[in-house]
């Protein structure tokens, strides 16, 4: 029994440095498992927020595309419009196109709505174009070409008119000339009993170049 008690008493002090062995290295690797566990649940709240926030951003793009696509539909009317009354250069042929196909369309209007254009000629440059137009027609008719240069809009009887050519109407509408202004009328003296005048005009037409 002696001997039993002095083998325990003298492995006691290694049992104490184990003990204070396994006491130190518990208290160090406890805070670093706390510290590790701690990290772990920040990751995975990031991570969750990230994927939020991931959404979020899919969703407004989505959004975004979505309202690019509304604004194109909506202004494309607009922007077209926008480039023929004021476009980047003058085109003389598209004057020229514009101008015949309203003045073949206009003359089957009524049996006095006669238009003739006797000459077209341009000149000048860098943003202002001047049109010399010469043509036959009445004074009611020249009213109507008159406000179709300033608004850029065809006279109502020739928009609600089923006989005319339906193709050169659509034409004529979503192909405005560009800005204009009447420099100056010219209408050259005739006898009561003509309707028809011989009409100058001399107009401006705008562009950006």
């Amino acid at each position: 029994m002696t001997s039993n008690k002095t083998g325990l008493k003298a492995f006691l002090p290694t049992i104490i440095v184990i003990l204070i062995v396994v006491a130190f290295n518990v208290a160090k690797v406890i805070p670093d498992t706390v510290r590790w566990i701690n990290t772990r649940k920040e990751v995975q709240t990031l991570t969750q927020k990230l994927e939020i926030i991931k959404k979020e951003v899919e969703k407004n793009k989505e959004d975004a595309d979505s309202a690019q696509v509304q604004f194109d539909a909506e202004s494309k009317n607009y922007i077209l419009e926008e480039s023929q009354l004021f476009p980047e250069k003058f085109d003389p042929y598209y004057v020229s196109k514009t101008l015949e196909l309203f003045s073949i369309q206009y003359s089957l209007l009524t049996a006095t709505s006669r238009l003739r254009i006797e000459r077209l000629s341009f000149s000048g440059g860098g943003g202002k174009t001047a049109v010399m137009l010469d043509m036959s027609c009445t004074e009611d008719t020249l009213k109507e070409i008159i406000k179709y240069f300033q608004s850029g809009d065809l006279p109502e009887a020739m928009v609600t008119n089923t006989n005319l050519d339906a193709n050169d109407v659509e034409y004529l509408q979503s192909h405005k000339l560009p800005i204009a202004h009447i420099d100056s009328i010219r209408v050259s003296e005739a006898n009561d009993s003509e309707i028809y005048k011989k009409i100058s005009l001399k107009i401006s037409f705008f562009t950006q170049n």
